[in-house]
């Protein structure tokens, strides 16, 4: 692992054709910095199975645990769980669904290497899935130009100083839970007296599903 190792947390509920369709996506990366943690709504046994196949492959990036009972909030306090573990420089929330290319940790270390500060927050573009997403009219699976702020964002689709993704935590549990934890990451770095530090690779790196 490098200093600037990115830890993936995902949250997954069955769907076990996309989940190695994404585990995957990891595996194929160009650039090795990253390490993979996948949390299952409730037990079970074939997600298990899946990963441990993978783990196998990659026993020091890849874990993987299932919660003692299932909460049915769109993954929300499976995340709450994972950050509270959360390690390395960076961490990054997804869903064990969605997809990334195989050079998106490539283009992230660019972006870091070239930036001239610590970034707080590293944005990308994304193929968003919904119809409409955003309240902006366009039709599922098009170009999603992302921008930080309230509908514009997914929290897949930015990596943020874990420092800072600890310290906001994830305690909403509704649906616009996404905007929360970025305005908890902002308010968190208003405290500090420093403006938060917000990039954007101007790539899609993120296929949401």
């Amino acid at each position: 692992m490098t200093e600037n190792t990115i830890h993936v947390i995902s949250v997954a509920f069955q769907r076990h054709g996309e989940l190695k369709v994404f585990v995957q996506s990891w595996i194929n990366q160009t650039s090795s910095n990253w390490k993979l943690t996948v949390i299952h709504d409730g037990h079970n046994e074939d997600f298990i199975s899946i990963m441990e196949n993978f783990v196998r492959i990659c026993p020091e990036k890849i874990n993987f645990k299932c919660t003692e009972r299932r909460y049915n909030d769109w993954g929300h306090s499976l995340r709450e769980i994972g950050l509270k573990d959360a390690s390395g420089r960076y961490v990054l929330l997804t869903n064990a669904d969605n997809y990334y290319i195989p050079r998106a940790v490539e283009f992230i270390n660019l972006a870091i290497a070239e930036a001239k500060q610590e970034y707080d927050v590293l944005m990308f573009d994304m193929i968003h899935s919904h119809n409409n997403p955003g309240a902006r009219t366009l039709p599922s699976y098009s170009f999603f130009e992302v921008e930080y702020r309230t509908n514009s964002i997914d929290m897949g689709a930015a990596i943020v100083s874990t420092k800072l993704a600890i310290a906001a935590g994830f305690e909403n549990k509704s649906y616009a839970a996404d905007a929360h934890y970025f305005n908890q990451i902002s308010k968190v770095k208003a405290l500090t007296g420093e403006k938060l530090f917000v990039c954007k690779i101007p790539r899609v790196l993120l296929v949401h599903n």
